[in-house]
């Protein structure tokens, strides 16, 4: 054991140097402590299957801001940044997440929504072995997503409990249903996003990514570890370098206080590929 925890730090040392030490990179790289990030928790966390069709040409528009951060426009609406665990839940992250903010957006708050019942309850995903966006979406619109305060976060550890028929407090579970759902357009997610609230989004991920640590990401090397569900949040340019604004669900002491920053325009990882945002 301690051979193998040798190795990843050895192999994660190395990634970071060569981030670091490429001029032609747009973001900066560290190696995390094992009580954020290692490589065997990352691919754990990796649960998202992309389905969307390839986007077409991403086209700059002139009718948004140039900078976008949903956490400016809606302050304490947009709900703060959680901790998936050792689970492929992100999709449940994701929904979850996107749902709770376009519900505290639109008046109609509950407070965080629980990715727990998504990963107990929705027979047409895996729980912690994955998910997909068009079936959990039609979930919560046919079914339904309660609060974290009635079903509580319990599979960090890639436990997945049964689907409870009460509130941790013994009360009946209400749960809240989206209107619809689609698939957002590649040249109409800054306008979704600016009128509506956050979306959610798959891409693919590469080794790399698990040292991201502040920048414009952009992946260099091409050893592809899985897929992975975050939250769409804004957009901006840095340094002249267009980007995506995301929160991912590894917990506030990865990236920038639990947040990243993706190229924009070039379906960079696939990330403009699989965007969905629900009407609540």
């Amino acid at each position: 054991m301690k051979i193998l925890f040798l190795v990843a730090a050895v192999f994660a040392g190395s990634i970071v140097d060569q981030i670091n030490n490429d001029p032609t990179c747009l973001w900066t790289a560290t190696e995390y402590p094992p009580s954020v990030i290692t490589l065997a928790k990352m691919r754990a966390r990796l649960g998202m299957t992309l389905n969307g069709e390839l986007p077409g040409e991403y086209l700059p528009r002139n009718d948004v801001p140039e900078t976008f951060d949903a956490r400016v426009q809606w302050g304490s609406k947009i709900l703060p940044v959680r901790d998936q665990g050792s689970c492929g839940s992100c999709w449940a992250f994701a929904l979850a997440e996107t749902f709770g903010d376009r519900l505290e957006i639109t008046g109609q708050g509950r407070g965080v929504m629980s990715p727990q019942d998504l990963v107990s309850c929705d027979k047409d995903d895996q729980g912690c072995n994955g998910g997909e966006f068009e079936p959990a979406w039609n979930w919560v619109k046919n079914n339904g997503i309660t609060t974290e305060e009635c079903v509580p976060y319990t599979s960090g550890s890639g436990r997945v409990a049964a689907c409870p028929s009460k509130c941790k407090n013994g009360t009946e579970i209400i749960r809240s249903k989206c209107k619809s759902w689609k698939h957002v357009d590649v040249n109409d997610i800054q306008t979704e996003i600016l009128n509506n609230g956050p979306v959610s989004v798959g891409f693919t991920v590469y080794i790399d990514f698990m040292a991201y640590k502040s920048g414009v990401y952009h992946h260099k090397l091409a050893i592809k570890q899985g897929e992975h569900a975050v939250l769409m949040i804004g957009w901006g340019v840095e340094k002249g370098t267009p980007y995506w604004l995301c929160q991912n669900s590894w917990g506030a002491k990865w990236g920038e206080q639990g947040h990243f920053k993706i190229l924009r325009g070039k379906n960079e990882c696939n990330i403009e590929k699989d965007v969905y945002a629900p009407a609540v």
